[in-house]
């Protein structure tokens, strides 16, 4: 989809996703790189977001949406695409059917694969989650070795990869993180005392990456970072060479009005404050819009200028326009981006929203309209 007809578009830059894949794969040296674009390429598009890895070299991508991983295979895209848990067992046959991967992490997840490689009279590739201490999906780390050894001795199944998660992002979660990956090491070192090696073994993400952890496996998965954001706080200290690929989130005005009593009438339920001119942005919270939180002040930029977010509401946005000489329908106003000196980030968002970056691109950003540039 792209934004030239649409009164909202975001602009994702490409050609810094695949420089920041660069930067990615100077910080994981030998170890293999796939691409995490689950929940819709963090917000900014899993075909478009997959094709761009894909033609850059990346290993693979892993997503955990059925409907986005099938879209990516309709698009003609062969990458190999793995999937995280997000579906149910009768569902496997479905994924094997168009080329994705899946991850099996308990006894049904097993037998599924493993019927449907007997169907189909040779093994069926899965990887295997192990919960190594984030208590959401996975077999437990008492039973992994076992579970393993089950997958690899099936004349049915092929052990394609195991792997586990354990974000931070911060210095006591990274403690946490370290003391839970001694697990996953043990189970490797069980798994090669077995003379199993799965062609992929992942235990770090973004944030392991750029705290260098230490890692006896031989890939990473990353998301984050691949897109421009940083998996930890502001004012963590981290310093990162990447940078956002979204590059301009840009409305038109769709109406200006004029107000005669400008700021002595009483606030609207919608509108927070008061204007002799106002403008509407065609974007509300049914796009992911919100509120500023307590303490914050939203802006936007036209002409140079920046306008306060005056109130937001389902399908629109009204800016003050007091100051700004001959604004009218259809000029563009800066959400993210340059105007003139005046420059407005994803950060800005983030911090107006009283959220993570990621959070932006995720809720707000993932649900407009969008187009590719390099």
């Amino acid at each position: 989809m792209t934004g030239g007809g649409q009164a909202t578009w975001l602009e994702v830059d490409l050609s810094l996703l695949e420089r920041n894949l660069r930067e990615v794969r100077r910080l994981a040296g030998p170890r293999k790189v796939i691409g995490a674009v689950k929940a819709n390429g963090y917000g900014l598009g899993a075909v478009e977001i997959t094709r761009a890895l894909d033609d850059s070299g990346i290993d693979g991508v892993w997503t955990g949406s059925v409907e986005e991983a099938l879209a990516v295979r309709a698009s003609g895209i062969r990458a190999t695409v793995i999937m995280f848990g997000g579906y149910l067992a009768d569902q496997i046959g479905d994924l094997v059917e168009n080329d994705l991967t899946p991850t099996v992490y308990d006894r049904a997840g097993l037998t599924a694969a493993s019927d449907v490689g007997i169907r189909r009279g040779r093994p069926v590739g899965v990887f295997v989650k192990v919960d190594c201490g984030l208590r959401r999906l996975g077999v437990s780390t008492e039973n992994a070795i076992q579970f393993a050894r089950s997958v690899h001795a099936s004349p049915s199944l092929r052990l394609e990869g195991i792997y586990t998660h354990l974000p931070f992002g911060d210095l006591e979660g990274r403690e946490w993180a370290r003391q839970h990956a001694v697990a996953f090491d043990g189970l490797l070192a069980d798994l090669a005392h077995d003379g199993i090696a799965p062609p992929v073994t992942q235990l770090w993400g973004s944030s392991g990456l750029i705290a260098e952890m230490p890692d006896g496996s031989n890939t990473v998965c990353v998301g984050q970072l691949l897109y421009g954001f940083s998996p930890f706080a502001a004012d963590d200290g981290s310093a990162l060479a990447v940078t956002p690929v979204v590059k301009a989130l840009t409305a038109k005005l769709i109406h200006v009005g004029r107000h005669p009593d400008g700021a002595e009438v009483a606030a609207s339920p919608y509108v927070l404050g008061g204007a002799a001119r106002t403008g509407v942005l065609a974007v509300g919270t049914g796009d992911g819009m919100r509120r500023a939180v307590t303490g914050e002040s939203m802006h936007a930029l036209i002409r140079g200028q920046r306008v306060p977010i005056l109130g937001v509401s389902l399908e629109h946005t009204v800016v003050g326009l007091d100051g700004v000489d001959g604004a009218a329908p259809g000029d563009e106003v800066t959400l993210i981006g340059r105007s003139g000196a005046e420059t407005l980030s994803l950060a800005d968002w983030a911090a107006w929203f009283g959220c993570s970056q990621l959070d932006v691109a995720v809720t707000f950003l993932g649900r407009l309209p969008k187009r590719y540039v390099r």
